[in-house]
């Protein structure tokens, strides 16, 4: 583990969760979670909220998910766009992203916390550029040279090297993506990721493309759109 992930790992909080599961050849592979009797939230996007889509779509998405998770970097490639036109470019989903910190902790937390800061200065489009960009280069920054590769990615958005090292202090966006796990665990008792969560209903099935157009297909009719 580099020093600059030895040092995020002083701050993080304590809740941490896992990518996904083990199969029975020792492979990773992603984890079903069942619903079961799951309390329900009617909670709405706030003000820290970052999503993709109309601020007033019927139906909304709540994705929680790591940036070092290879599982989320694999939905945002090969699900998401399929999803994203089909349903949040035409007004009828909103998805909403928050952070579900798994291992390398240290380095999913400061990684969130950098798309944060971008968010902040470019709004949501520069946020999930990050996030992006976060997911496609996985195995180039998720390593020894960590702070050197994030720091390329913090320029794509206009930030040098002392607003980098002062958004790596911000306590309050820590505090921020803790709430968000405190949320998804306590609320929704979500283990693993990716996880959806579909108006206030945790998606039982695997993430693909045909388990999401089902889900968002009956979540539509159900809204009445």
């Amino acid at each position: 583990m580099s020093s600059f992930a030895r040092t995020a790992l002083l701050i993080l909080p304590i809740f941490l969760a896992a990518c996904g599961g083990a199969s029975s050849n020792g492979e990773e592979k992603p984890t079903e979670i069942a619903v079961g009797e799951r309390p329900k939230s009617d909670d709405a996007t706030t003000a820290s909220d970052m999503f993709l889509g109309k601020a007033d779509a019927p139906v909304t998405v709540i994705e929680f998910a790591s940036v070092t998770c290879p599982h989320c970097a694999d939905f945002n490639e090969a699900i998401l766009p399929a999803i994203k036109e089909k349903y949040i470019d035409t007004g009828k989903v909103k998805l909403v992203f928050r952070e579900f910190p798994t291992p390398p902790q240290g380095l999913s937390f400061v990684g969130s916390v950098l798309a944060r800061c971008a968010g902040e200065k470019g709004g949501s489009d520069a946020y999930f550029m990050v996030i992006e960009t976060l997911f496609r280069t996985q195995l180039v920054w998720i390593s020894d040279n960590a702070k050197t590769e994030l720091q390329k990615i913090a320029a794509q958005t206009g930030m040098d090297e002392a607003a980098f090292d002062t958004c790596m202090k911000r306590q309050d966006l820590l505090d921020l993506i803790n709430a968000n796990v405190k949320q998804a665990s306590e609320v929704y008792n979500i283990n693993a990721t990716p996880a959806f969560v579909i108006d206030g209903e945790l998606m039982s099935a695997a993430p693909t493309i045909e388990a999401f157009e089902t889900a968002l297909d009956a979540a539509l009719a159900k809204s009445g759109s």
